[in-house]
């Protein structure tokens, strides 16, 4: 990655973590609430049985909410195993029974519990739900910087779908990107789901505009 493109993410990290860190608890609350509805009919309508999920932090698109009704429709949910994988046990994705499966303590990210039982693989999922600072027109997505993520989609079905996760002030015309990013299959904001470019359901304008 050339040092221009490593600056400009920098620079447009910056911004965007600012801006999601001044949203109050109650914004946060309700962004939450509004992608539960959506996703939870998109899933139904595509008739996805396995799903992957990230576990939410700080500020960002919350998905316990998420989880729980995703749970509650009988689908198994995933949530990646990161502790796993930075201990040289490869990239997992462990099921969740409920939210109390998720370790929270002394973890920047929640992460799950072991179960001890054999977990689908990564190309079993049917569906991703993506976390981001960032997402452009074109479907691309700026995280945090470790990579994590595209690791992980890097092993997902060909036949898989990716969703980003993100408030509508995350979705920006342009992001720079490299060979080794993975770009999302839509975006769904608390307006909406929209399609890479097509016009948001509840503005009437494109994203980014």
């Amino acid at each position: 990655m050339s040092h221009e493109i490593l600056l400009e993410k920098q620079l447009i990290r910056e911004k965007v973590r600012a801006l999601r860190e001044s949203l109050a608890p109650a914004e946060v609350r309700e962004a939450g609430d509004a992608v539960v509805s959506i996703l939870r009919s998109h899933v139904l309508s595509i008739k996805a049985e396995i799903v992957c999920i990230y576990a939410s932090t700080a500020k960002e698109v919350p998905t316990d909410a998420l989880i729980k009704s995703l749970l509650e429709d009988h689908v198994v949910v995933g949530v990646p195993d990161w502790e796993a994988w930075k201990q040289g046990s490869g990239l997992q994705i462990t099921p969740v029974q409920s939210g109390d499966d998720l370790v929270r303590e002394g973890r920047v990210v929640p992460q799950p519990l072991p179960t001890g039982n054999r977990s689908p693989s990564v190309g079993d999922y049917e569906l991703f739900i993506l976390p981001g600072l960032a997402f452009d027109l074109s479907g691309n997505r700026l995280g945090m910087g470790g990579g994590y993520f595209d690791r992980l989609l890097s092993h997902a079905s060909s036949d898989a779908e990716f969703i980003g996760l993100a408030y509508d002030f995350q979705i920006v015309t342009h992001l720079p990107t490299d060979i080794h990013d993975i770009p999302v299959h839509d975006v769904v904001t608390p307006g909406g789901l929209g399609v890479r470019g097509v016009k948001h359901k509840q503005e009437g304008k494109v994203y980014g505009s």
